[in-house]
């Protein structure tokens, strides 16, 4: 596996080298390098395949020809692989048989060298730690095993007759007749030589037909195309002949290598000949006559090397071709070759998948059903370059070729050939969706090469080849960052309707299916493999989003963005449930936790970012109801597929937003009201998310779901955290002068004091309610324990009847409403010396009849404060009315308390 990832990164390096501005040039590079080891490991595997077949179908031949000869035995035994090696069971010696009723039973074999029983041959495993070195070892092994002087002296004669046809045609040295006969002859000696010696020497006899009818293509392509000895027709009649021939003698010796050296002499003619005027019609007619005879072969057998030749051979000369010869003129001529090679090659790879034995009924050869509609989409696009919309219609013919083929397939042979239906499934859909962004602008290859490495990850799962998944997920890492490097954003597009959005959309589709190919099979994938779901899902939102909120700002304008990029996750997380219930898979409803964030997101960019005013405006009023109506869904349909350290979390979060939300669009709604003070929208604040908390406090316990299923949470911390940001607000409150205009003030009677009041009131049924359900409701939270118990309530309580006294001084005497004023007021100071006496007094007379004797302390305390300002404070201003009016006061007042309200004894004491 190491080995082959350094031929890969050789490739890529190389390519990086030769062109370092163009990115896509190296990722096809690696293409090619990976498609390579991948053809010669899988010839290794098909080799190995029908080697171990062989072997078991030999043994198991000579087992019943033994059993058949030998006498009846009531406890047969399999015969021993030493019997067997020395041809034992073929001729069994004859055993003498006595006048006997019962016959005598041969001996039997020693049971330790007992062959096993013929087994059905598996595909063998495919160890990706050997495939570095492969295609140099296989070429090695081609040309040293066998009979390697034969191999090598038919290329050498093959090479040396080219050239020697070529000198003789530069210096005239021969009429060009008798050159053509006598290489003519040579051809059939071989040709006739190899037939007649292909029983005793079936190899030495096959090689020579293969060189044989190579240099018959040679000589009939020179005569007609370099000498113009032959008439074009009766040329192209005799190449038909010669594949013809090729064709059935291959078939008729079952010999792989003589139909591939034969297609490889035929391919390799007209190259050697080549002097760079001929016409390419004529070329690629002849390759035609030459593919067609591989269409025939595959027709009755699956020589995959064979298919990969003429691949190879058919689209690499064509692209040479096409890369220094083609012009927009030669369209008509060159179009109509290429629908044909690609038509002949995928009926080739149904072919090479149906004619595969019964236990591999559907294997695909892989470099041939993904390769080509690569190479060809490649090809076509040269071609279509300069027509509007030649690719996209080009996408569209492809994808429907191959839906259709797979519907054929899928209808006729559903169970056999399962896989290349797939293969096939999943191709027409890539290119059909291609059609769309090639439609509307040409940068489309980098989301192409992301589509095909997702299909090459579908292949590694299903095939179980972690080379060709980790493959896949670096080519589409590879086309990301291409595509991001060189794209640049259509200020011209439509709205999604553009190369930048669907580019994204569709590297982000590809990583999103990688990542569910990989979780469907993860009980086959490597240790370091089991992150790479959740990475590429992740990887996948990404470009999703990412793609969407970039083309969203680019067409609207900043105040419609809030709502649309809140429409758009809405869009998204119903498209992400739809497939999560659908397909079963569970990782992608993690999904569908990225619409609260965006809904917290959104919140300050409306504030802030793009301040418009009420958060209802610009489609507001359609993405805010339908957020939360999604938001809660998801938490009820989802709640076993989603973490479940999550649901808690969420369900707070979301609490904390349908608080915010209405508070928000109410105070806006009511600060444009003309004629009305700003406290009247600043009592909002606190006002509705108070009426909220009352309704879920009281009332929230008739719905089972949330509030009942998730008591704790809902009566809990998410209700206590923002009866805790009302306490805060209500602090900060007590700074406000509260003027209600136009309604006149009326102390308490105010909606400012109005409402702080039912703040204190509420926490204070609260604590009472948690106090005395002893465990029926949830417990505040540890937070919140401290701040909402009975003392921090009274100490508040107690501010805010002094905020109150402030506000009376204020509003009906001419002091400013500023802490430094009031303090400086003798009004004031008079005033609260007296709240606080009575304050005292009715805390010492209620606490002495109920023997509550702490309260009583707190009441005397409070008085001993009175006392205490009265001596430092009021005595400097003993000439004024107030200063007289508070010691007065606040004499009356103790000396009823020592009557009213003595101490409460301590608990346990007896009163006197």
């Amino acid at each position: 596996m190491i080995l082959s990832f350094v031929v890969i990164a050789l490739a890529v390096l190389a390519g990086m080298g030769m062109y370092p501005h163009s990115p896509l040039i190296a990722i096809m590079a690696g293409v090619v390098a990976f498609l390579t080891v991948e053809m010669v490991s899988l010839r290794r595997r098909l080799s190995a395949l029908e080697e171990e077949a062989r072997r078991s179908a030999s043994p198991a031949r000579s087992m019943r020809h033994a059993v058949e000869k030998s006498s009846p035995d009531p406890e047969p035994e399999p015969e021993s692989a030493g019997d067997l090696d020395t041809g034992y069971a073929q001729s069994p010696p004859s055993i003498p048989v006595p006048a006997q009723p019962h016959p005598i039973r041969p001996t039997r074999p020693d049971r330790k060298g007992m062959a096993p029983p013929p087994a059905r041959p598996a595909l063998p495993d495919h160890n990706p730690t050997e495939g570095g070195m492969v295609l140099v070892s296989r070429l090695w092994a081609y040309f040293t095993s066998g009979n390697p002087v034969l191999k090598i002296g038919i290329v050498v004669l093959f090479f040396g007759v080219a050239f020697l046809l070529k000198y003789a045609a530069q210096r005239n040295l021969i009429p060009i007749e008798f050159r053509l006969i006598g290489v003519t002859i040579g051809g059939l000696a071989l040709l006739t030589t190899g037939w007649f010696l292909r029983r005793k020497h079936a190899g030495y006899g096959l090689g020579l037909e293969g060189g044989g009818i190579g240099i018959l293509y040679l000589v009939v392509f020179a005569a007609a195309r370099l000498y113009h000895l032959l008439p074009l027709p009766l040329a192209l009649a005799i190449m038909i002949a010669l594949v013809g021939l090729s064709c059935a003698l291959a078939v008729l010796q079952e010999s792989k290598g003589l139909a591939v050296s034969g297609t490889i002499g035929g391919f390799l003619a007209p190259v050697l000949m080549s002097t760079g005027a001929g016409s390419h019609v004529l070329l690629f007619s002849y390759y035609a006559l030459l593919n067609s005879g591989i269409l025939g072969i595959a027709w009755f057998k699956a020589w995959r090397e064979l298919n990969l030749v003429g691949f190879v051979f058919t689209f690499g000369i064509a692209a040479f071709w096409g890369a220094s010869a083609y012009t927009p003129a030669h369209f008509s001529t060159t179009e109509p070759f290429l629908i044909l090679f690609f038509l002949m090659y995928a009926i080739i790879s149904v072919l090479f998948a149906l004619r595969q034995p019964l236990q591999l009924r559907g294997f695909i050869d892989g470099p041939l059903v993904f390769g080509l509609p690569i190479v060809t989409a490649g090809l076509q696009a040269w071609l279509v370059h300069d027509f509007r919309y030649g690719m996209a219609l080009s996408a569209l013919a492809l994808g429907c070729w191959y839906i259709g083929l797979a519907r054929l397939l899928w209808s006729r042979m559903a169970h056999e050939m399962r896989l290349l239906t797939e293969a096939f499934l999943a191709l027409g859909v890539v290119f059909a969706s291609l059609a769309i962004p090639l439609g509307l602008d040409p940068y489309w290859t980098t989301a192409a090469w992301a589509l095909e490495g997702a299909a090459m990850v579908w292949v590694g799962v299903r095939q179980q080849r972690r080379l060709a998944r980790l493959f896949g997920l670096l080519l589409q890492m590879g086309a990301a960052l291409t595509f991001a490097d060189k794209i640049f954003y259509p200020w011209d597009a439509l709205l999604f309707g553009n190369h930048f959005f669907l580019g994204c959309s569709l590297i982000a589709l590809a990583a999103l299916f990688s990542s569910y190919q990989l979780d469907t099979g993860r009980e086959h994938n490597h240790r370091w493999e089991h992150s790479l779901p959740l990475c590429f899902l992740a990887w996948g939102l990404a470009w999703w989003y990412v793609g969407g909120f970039r083309d969203l700002t680019r067409h609207l304008q900043p105040h419609h963005l809030p709502a649309a990029l809140l429409l758009f996750t809405c869009a998204s997380t119903l498209l992400a449930g739809f497939f999560s219930r659908h397909l079963s898979w569970q990782r992608l409803s993690q999904a569908l936790l990225l619409l609260l964030p965006v809904m917290w997101l959104m919140l300050p960019a409306r504030l802030f970012i793009w301040p418009s005013g009420s958060l209802l405006t610009d489609y507001g009023w359609l993405a805010w109801p339908l957020a939360f109506f999604l938001q809660y869904r998801i938490l009820a349909l989802f709640e076993e597929k989603l973490p479940a350290p999550v649901i808690p979390l969420w369900h707070t979060l979301s609490l904390w937003l349908v608080l915010l939300v209405p508070t928000i669009e109410i105070t806006w709604q009511i600060d444009r009201i003309t004629g009305l003070a700003d406290i009247w929208s600043e009592t909002c604040v606190g006002l509705v998310p108070l009426v909220l908390l009352v309704i879920l406090e009281f009332q929230g316990n008739r719905l089972a779901w949330p509030v009942r299923r998730f008591a704790g949470i809902y009566h809990g911390l998410g209700s206590g955290v923002p009866l805790a940001g009302l306490l805060l607000w209500c602090l900060a409150s007590f700074s406000l002068a509260g003027n209600p205009d136009p309604l006149p003030y009326l102390p308490v009677c105010n909606p400012l004091e109005l409402v702080e009041l039912t703040i204190l009131l509420f926490l204070a049924a609260r604590i009472a309610r948690r106090s005395a359900a002893e465990g029926a409701q949830p417990a505040e939270h540890i937070l919140l324990r401290g701040v909402f118990s009975r003392w921090p309530a009274a100490g508040i309580f107690f501010l805010w009847l002094n905020v109150v006294c402030g506000r009376c001084v204020h509003f009906f005497s001419p002091i400013p409403y500023t802490l430094d004023a009031l303090l400086a007021s003798a009004v004031f100071q008079a005033a609260i010396a007296a709240l606080w006496s009575i304050l005292a007094l009715a805390m010492t007379v209620w606490s002495a009849r109920k023997g509550k004797r702490r309260i009583w302390l707190v009441g005397a305390g409070l008085l001993a404060m009175v006392v205490c300002k009265l001596f430092l404070i009021d005595l400097s201003g003993t000439g004024t009315v107030g200063r007289i009016v508070s010691f007065i006061v606040v004499g009356i007042l103790m000396l009823i308390i020592g009557f009213f309200a003595p101490l409460p004894p301590k608990e346990g004491d007896t009163a006197r």
